[in-house]
């Protein structure tokens, strides 16, 4: 059997960098982060069940579905998976997951070290990855709030309410903090946007010696990722789409607080005081005054904004948008 890669997982919230920072990890030697799947939390007792032929069928038009939509060139099959199965050794849900993540990848499995996606919302689900995979390690990248619902107001996913982007941050927050707390200290590590946009190198040492690269890695990875092309990392399709258009530009400090453009101050003032105690426990620094409306009982508030954010999701993917 050949050796086993290791899983690794790039998650945050939507919008907090966790593409650019899958582009990055491979421009590391032997890893292979492939583009978002996302088709894992919808499938898992299909995955679980593997290779039996009553979960096969289902699962793999479902995956091929999710492979479609985000720009996968490779499809998955009953014969594809087969050879890899006989190729590798691998078994059961490992062996279909590492067949869907090196279906784009350019190296051959027996030569990586590292593998996974960097599907964002995976994250509220590391209970459920663990017993698929109980040996992945997790990367969480987190970004300021404020940032982070100034991007989404602009797309067709995520929140349209800065109420309710603001209760999404906190709930991925509180999932990776907890998540802290049972993942032991060497499958796990997390840092800052903003740190990555403006002091590049010691992020990208942290996450070279997370995977166990000796020192000069992450500098060679971060000079080979300023003159790679999206393509040449595996993320060309995926730098097309007009949400991630950034992954053809070079790291910049431009990239923090836009939302001091973007956003309105009501708009502002809602993020910050729903999210108050996660951006302080992230380093962010908030100047809004009031109380979260729970802390309140204000759950109308909270009831208007879902309802106005539900309709604004429903308008804008009605309309393509």
């Amino acid at each position: 059997m050949n050796k086993v890669p290791r899983p690794v997982f790039v998650v945050g919230n939507w919008r907090s960098g966790t593409t650019i920072t899958a582009k990055l990890l491979n421009c590391l030697p032997q890893t292979h982060i492939a583009k978002e799947t996302g088709f894992i939390t919808e499938s898992l007792e299909l995955l679980k069940q593997v290779p039996a032929p009553q979960a096969m069928t289902p699962l793999l038009a479902h995956v091929n579905s999710w492979l479609l939509t985000n720009g996968w060139t490779g499809r998955v099959s009953f014969e594809g998976f087969d050879s890899f199965c006989q190729q590798t050794g691998f078994v059961g849900p490992r062996a279909f997951l590492y067949y869907v993540w090196t279906l784009d990848s350019p190296q051959p499995i027996s030569e990586l070290r590292w593998i996974g996606d960097n599907t964002p919302l995976y994250l509220l689900a590391i209970p459920e990855l663990l017993e698929l995979l109980p040996d992945a390690h997790f990367i969480h990248v987190v970004r300021d709030p404020r940032d982070v619902i100034c991007s989404t107001l602009k797309l067709r996913f995520g929140a349209h309410q800065a109420l309710i982007g603001a209760m999404d941050w906190n709930t991925c927050l509180g999932a990776w903090l907890m998540a802290e707390k049972y993942l032991e200290d060497g499958v796990r590590t997390s840092f800052r946007y903003e740190d990555l946009c403006t002091d590049s190198v010691p992020v990208m040492q942290q996450l070279a010696t997370f995977l166990g690269f000796q020192a000069g890695a992450a500098e060679l990875a971060l000079q080979q990722q300023s003159v790679s092309s999206a393509e040449a990392t595996g993320f060309g399709r995926v730098a097309e789409s007009a949400h991630h258009r950034n992954l053809a530009k070079p790291l910049s400090a431009a990239s923090v607080g836009r939302f001091r453009r973007g956003l309105t101050r009501e708009q502002i003032r809602q993020i910050e005081v729903t999210a108050r105690a996660g951006m302080l426990a992230c380093g962010y620094q908030t100047g809004a005054e009031g109380l979260h409306p729970l802390a309140t009982e204000n759950r109308l508030q909270i009831l208007r904004a879902m309802v106005e954010d539900m309709l604004r999701r429903c308008w804008s993917r009605m309309c393509g948008r």
